[in-house]
């Protein structure tokens, strides 16, 4: 290849970030941008607004975000979907959309949440999810993983006449999420008091996302989601159940409690 469109330094978050720069890779990648070698540098990201915004203010040059952005991870304590597209936005950087169908978990919906979508008499599952996430402004692309030719011909006929979504689907939508909230989800909202204080270092709201995932897709395997939240750190197991954590909740949760169960449940 004579040059890249896009070069997107992989999965970055607070703790990647400081290895790359320490490499300085964004400056090679840069330097290989000035030779043409590369067209656009850009970042796949996974962690919180605030260390996105920390690394668009001392790297502006980034060209554009890849993120994760799907109606359910939309206000998720962790993901921090609308979070983190709204600090892209807010640096002006065009963003550019992995897991809109939330890798096929939103075709497989809850009987609920798919007898919502059946009254539309529309798309499919699939196009709603697709279509919630290339609806907000400042999307350059959204990246849908597809297995089939079918889905190939599904995706490019709803998107190459793009319509964002009606008030009624969008409506629809909104129910979709508040069954997915309403599935007796710990409600935690990733403040991270818990975790500074956590002698074990487990990483608390990490494995109650994972745990909440599981709930809303028991169908799906998430023992890799929580090794991956896990390495290097406390499992659930190893809580020694000093309490510090249930001392600074905001929440009030009974995280020791919690946490046996998730270790139940994964471990």
């Amino acid at each position: 290849m004579e040059y890249f469109d896009f070069y997107l330094m992989h999965a970055q978050n607070a703790k990647n970030f400081q290895k790359y720069k320490a490499c300085r890779a964004y400056e090679t990648a840069f330097e290989l941008k000035k030779e043409g070698k590369i067209r656009h540098v850009g970042i796949s990201f996974h962690d919180t607004a605030e260390a996105l915004d920390r690394i668009l203010t001392e790297y502006p040059e980034i060209e554009a975000v890849q993120i994760q952005f799907n109606y359910v991870d939309y206000e998720d304590a962790v993901v921090q979907s609308r979070r983190v597209y709204e600090t892209a936005v807010k640096h002006g950087k065009p963003v550019i959309v992995m897991e809109p169908v939330k890798g096929g978990k939103l075709v497989d919906l809850p009987e609920e949440a798919q007898k919502i979508f059946d009254s539309l008499h529309g798309g499919s599952n699939a196009s709603y999810a697709i279509r919630f996430a290339a609806g907000f402004e400042n999307m350059m692309m959204v990246l849908s993983g597809m297995s089939t030719i079918e889905q190939l011909r599904e995706n490019v006929s709803f998107m190459a006449d793009f319509q964002p979504l009606s008030d009624t689907e969008r409506a629809a939508v909104e129910q979709v999420q508040h069954i997915f909230r309403s599935q007796g989800l710990i409600p935690c909202t990733a403040c991270r008091y818990c975790v500074d204080g956590c002698p074990m270092q487990i990483p608390i709201p990490d494995l109650f996302s994972v745990a909440n995932a599981k709930k809303q897709f028991p169908k799906s395997d998430y023992t890799g989601a929580y090794a991956f939240r896990t390495k290097g750190k406390g499992k659930a197991s190893d809580c020694i159940k000093c309490g510090a954590c249930e001392r600074i909740c905001p929440q009030k949760l009974p995280v020791r409690k919690l946490l046996e169960e998730v270790a139940e449940s994964f471990e």
